[in-house]
């Protein structure tokens, strides 16, 4: 006589049992030793997310010591000292972004409108870290 609709669910929680019985063994450890990494990896970047050492709070001070600067050069000021003071800008950006391991190209590309669209790509990178650069006007 056939029973009466149990089996089924039992026939399925047997072979899970069987499962975890054979396979738990075998990647356990693989499965812990990955579990470790992954919540390590998120730990590091966390970290790395929210590190602002002395250094790279002058450098951010600098920065925005700078900006302002330049924001406020007057309209008819020597070319001299207007360049003079992009070029220290952009040093002090370049040695942000080397303090935060932001990747950049202002070292090596030459005055100009490729130079300037870097600038603003960069500039955006640290604006999604969540560093304010810009103060003038806010």
């Amino acid at each position: 006589m056939p029973s009466s609709g149990g089996g089924v669910g039992e026939t399925v929680l047997l072979c899970v049992l069987v499962a975890i019985v054979i396979l738990v063994p075998l990647f356990g450890p693989r499965l812990w030793r990955a579990t470790g990494r992954l919540v390590e990896d998120r730990r590091d970047r966390r970290a790395q997310r929210n590190r602002v050492s002395p250094q790279t709070g002058q450098l951010v001070d600098d920065l925005r010591r700078l900006s302002r600067k330049l924001a406020e050069l007057p309209h008819g000021a020597p070319w001299a000292r207007q360049h003079g003071t992009q070029m220290a800008y952009d040093d002090v950006l370049v040695a942000l972004c080397r303090a935060l391991d932001v990747e950049h190209d202002l070292a090596t590309l030459p005055m100009g409108m490729t130079r300037d669209l870097e600038r603003l790509r960069v500039e955006d990178a640290l604006y999604a870290m969540g560093l304010r650069i810009h103060t003038v006007g806010t």
